[in-house]
């Protein structure tokens, strides 16, 4: 039989994987795999798992949310590992699998890690880590890492909204100055973000039209910070539009990127927080993972 490692987040959303885990390895037995699983206790298990076995089966499928497949496919980019990877969408946003169109149910999402079919999908590097679909800073993206695991799970993507709102108050501009394509972009940001998604913490949304998500190519959105109600509302129209040409708006397509920011600024990756530094480098790795698709 063919091998394949399940990585199983137990506590991810509302624990539905957990509660599902014998009919999904029913699922891959029945297309022939012999499943060998491991269940994640604290953060950095699944990087681990990967990295330690994920050379020696034909495919990772993990189970959880952004958080549990960021963690997978490090750990293969660390081992140098080239195996597929499927993945179950139980978290309390699943940006990446929405932009993917993934199924949320677990079962059907369980057939499409088996059977789907194998895309090339751009990996971004972030000084040495990885991110699958975002970089980001400034307003609301803290709400990510901040919320409570219990709250996520009873309010699910509304907890992302309720605990961004707490954030208005304390907005304060961030000085950013950005390197790409050969030019220079200087100014006072509230947001920033680099994407290889169509969607942000389910808040935020780009145009499909706009983002391939294996062209090598990141698309990076950042927000001015308004000083007035016009500016505001320009702010909001543009991205309500999804048109970027807007004076407030910057809109880079780029696969390379340096920051020079406050190292003390914050980041998320992948909807986890990530120290800063003086000077930040974010680089497309084109085709660096083979993922299970509809």
């Amino acid at each position: 039989m063919k091998k394949l490692l399940f990585i199983l987040n137990p506590n991810a959303g509302m624990r539905q994987a957990r509660r599902a885990l014998a009919d999904v390895i029913g699922i891959f037995s029945q297309q022939g795999w012999l499943s060998s699983v491991c269940v994640t206790g604290k953060r950095g298990d699944a990087t681990d798992f990967a990295r330690a076995y994920g050379g020696e089966v034909e495919l990772v499928v993990c189970a959880g949310g952004d958080g549990t497949l960021n963690e997978t496919v490090t750990g293969l980019l660390q081992g140098g590992y080239t195996t597929p990877v499927g993945y179950l969408p139980c978290g309390s946003t699943n940006d990446f699998a929405a932009s993917l169109k993934i199924p949320t149910n677990l079962l059907a999402a369980a057939r499409c890690a088996v059977e789907g079919n194998r895309q090339a999908l751009d990996i971004g590097r972030f000084q040495e880590k990885y991110f699958c679909y975002t970089a980001s800073f400034g307003a609301f993206t803290q709400a990510s890492y901040t919320t409570p695991q219990n709250v996520k799970n009873v309010l699910g993507h509304a907890a992302y909204v309720l605990e961004g709102i707490k954030d208005i108050p304390s907005i304060r501009p961030l000085p950013v100055r950005l390197k790409a394509n050969g030019e220079t972009y200087e100014g006072q940001y509230v947001f920033g973000a680099v994407c290889n998604s169509t969607s942000l913490g389910g808040m935020l949304k780009l145009d499909p039209g706009v983002v391939d998500m294996n062209d090598g190519l990141f698309e990076t959105l950042l927000v001015k910070m308004p000083t007035n109600a016009m500016e505001l509302q320009d702010i909001l129209t543009a991205l309500t539009t999804r048109r970027y040409e807007n004076r407030m708006l910057t809109f880079i397509r780029s696969n390379r990127l340096v920051f020079e920011v406050d190292k003390e600024m914050p980041w998320t990756l992948d909807g986890e927080f990530a120290q800063g530094e003086d000077e930040i480098v974010v680089e497309n790795l084109h085709s660096a993972i083979t993922m299970a698709l509809p």
